[in-house]
């Protein structure tokens, strides 16, 4: 028997049971409750979330994992319950799409299976979860009581900001250890005048795309550099890519830390729909420090003013209509945006112009450019390369073309389900012949049986052996309808090919038609994104389609995972 096994602890590593606080002794123990029962398990079915709560569901990657691939084991080992989640009501859908597979849930911790078989069952089961559920709320209560107990206080509530060292603060107990008692700020100076410097470039009119770029050491910003910031370039923020980015800079200059305020519960954390959001909220807490004091109120002042001018500027040059960063409304105009990247640094390419001729001809084209070298300079990534977006779209879409959207590929894809829905039904194409022996057979020793009552020769086992022949015979005819819907699948598969086809033709209408449909449709046939490279000859693209790959010249059929925009393979269904 196939076993996988799920282990997961939340990020507080604050659970009730001491064997729930390592994820690397869960997958352990599963591994030797599996073992002892003669199970096997693979490493590619040991599923793990670490750091995750309870009560996310759709951010939690190996359980979406694992949802994805049920038909590829029998059982699936967890310590507890609570390793699934903490939140009853998506705790039991889970459970409810993992028994509908037949796949077997077993608790190392208790020694127990989980069963559905009964009303009364499947309200334990509920009363566990609500228990669970109960548990995290009161959990996250307690915490969030003793943060606000320091906030009120000033003191660190978690994290760090830049500018600024968390000191860890000890008091005596009354046995006379050194305890902790909390965690207090403390300027750093050299990261404070960084911070000086970056409030100053602003006010003085310098953009924070011009800001970063001057950050990392671009050759073409070293005046401002050794104006602003002593011709050095400051390490950036511990988290991240490495490099200062434009919205870093930005973040910072609406900072109120800097003014000697500690906020906190400006947001907070909410449950929706199975996952976490962080949420704004009406009223927060504003503590003085005035010793933390970074940034004085007259520059403070200033560069305000600029954010809230360019603010205005922005809502008004979209009349309104927005609120915020436009691509939270709007969708990208351009086909590639988002499923490109630089090869160099990983950043994405965006679309930026250039300007051709002059006087009355001159006009502007749009290119593709990596953001990272757009945004943060040359010292970020070397790849200065610009390319033609109309040039890079055509040579996409003639890829997707000859490899994804022929009839060879559609009929590809189409045998490979088949295949799939007759793998998950557990029945091979051949089998129909085994069946109909084994059902004759059974047959002709019933008749044997009721030979012998007719003699008055019944003794029991005689009666035991017709009711096991009995039951046998009824699961072999069950098994040859399935196998019967298995061929009408094959013979079907034909139809569906066609069909297919057809769909695909409507495909390449979509990809070059509305670019939204189209970015819609590319996410669905692409199995990641593409990569631009630089090479001798200008720039090369590549990337892998859910049948191959996308740029290869001679390249064959071998792939059948579409990645949906989270990464995940999509459920067949059962």
């Amino acid at each position: 028997m196939k076993a996988a096994i799920y282990a997961r602890k939340s990020t507080n590593d604050n659970e009730r049971h001491e064997e729930n606080k390592s994820v690397a002794r869960q997958v352990d123990r599963g591994r030797a409750f599996a073992a002892a029962r003669g199970w096997t398990v693979s490493d590619e079915h040991v599923y793990v979330d670490d750091g995750i709560s309870g009560a996310e569901f759709r951010n939690r990657p190996a359980l979406l994992r694992m949802l994805n691939h049920l038909y590829d084991f029998d059982v699936v080992v967890m310590s507890e319950l609570s390793r699934l989640g903490r939140e009853m009501t998506h705790t039991n859908t889970m459970l409810g799409q993992i028994r509908a597979t037949g796949v077997r849930v077993w608790f190392y911790l208790t020694n127990d299976e989980l069963k559905l078989d009964s009303a009364t069952e499947k309200f334990m089961v509920s009363a566990v979860a609500f228990a669970a559920e109960l548990e995290r709320e009161k959990a996250s209560q307690r915490s969030r009581d003793a943060l606000l107990r320091k906030a009120e206080c000033g003191f660190n509530t978690g994290g760090r900001v830049y500018g600024y060292e968390n000191v860890a603060i000890f008091a005596t107990s009354v046995n006379g250890a050194q305890v902790k008692s909390h965690t207090d700020y403390k300027i750093n100076p050299e990261e404070a005048e960084v911070v000086r410097a970056i409030f100053a470039i602003y006010a003085d009119g310098h953009g924070t795309k011009i800001i970063a770029r001057t950050l990392n050491g671009d050759p073409a910003y070293s005046e401002l550099s050794d104006r602003y910031f002593a011709g050095t370039t400051p390490p950036p923020p511990r988290k991240g890519t490495g490099s200062w980015a434009p919205s870093s800079v930005r973040e910072m200059l609406f900072r109120e830390r800097y003014l000697g305020k500690v906020p906190f519960g400006e947001y907070r954390k909410v449950l929706r729909a199975g996952s976490r959001l962080r949420e704004k909220q009406d009223t927060h807490l504003l503590i003085d420090r005035p010793d933390l004091r970074i940034i004085d109120r007259n520059l403070w002042a200033r560069v305000q003013k600029r954010l809230n001018r360019k603010r205005e500027l922005y809502l008004a040059a979209i009349r309104g209509e927005l609120h915020g960063r436009p691509g939270a409304e709007r969708t990208s105009r351009y086909l590639l945006s988002g499923l490109m990247r630089c090869e160099c640094c990983g950043g994405s390419m965006v679309i930026t112009s250039i300007a051709f001729g002059s006087g009355r001809t001159r006009r502007r084209e749009p290119h593709y450019l990596c953001s990272y070298r757009h945004n943060r300079g040359s010292m970020v990534c070397d790849n200065g390369r610009r390319a033609r977006l109309q040039e890079v779209d055509e040579k996409v879409l003639t890829a997707i073309e000859r490899i994804a959207l022929t009839p060879t590929a559609v009929s590809y894809v189409v045998e490979k389900v088949v295949e799939r829905v007759l793998q998950a039904q557990r029945i091979s194409p051949d089998h129909s012949a085994k069946i109909e022996n084994e059902r004759q057979r059974l047959e002709r020793e019933l008749n044997r049986f009721i030979s012998l009552i007719a003699q008055g020769k019944v003794p029991d086992r005689i009666l035991e052996g017709i009711a096991i022949r009995e039951k046998r015979i009824n699961e072999l005819k069950t098994e040859r309808e399935l196998l019967k819907t298995s061929e009408l699948t094959r013979l079907d598969a034909k139809r569906i090919r066609d069909l297919a086809i057809a769909r695909a033709a409507e495909l390449k209408l979509t990809l070059y038609g509305d670019v939204t449909q189209a970015q819609i449709a590319l996410q669905q046939l692409l199995a990641g994104p593409i990569m631009f490279k630089v090479d001798e000859s200008g720039y090369r693209l590549a990337g892998e389609t859910c049948v191959g790959a996308l740029f290869a010249p001679d390249a064959t059929l071998t792939r059948i995972s579409v990645a949906s925009p989270r990464g995940f393979e999509p459920r067949l269904p059962p």
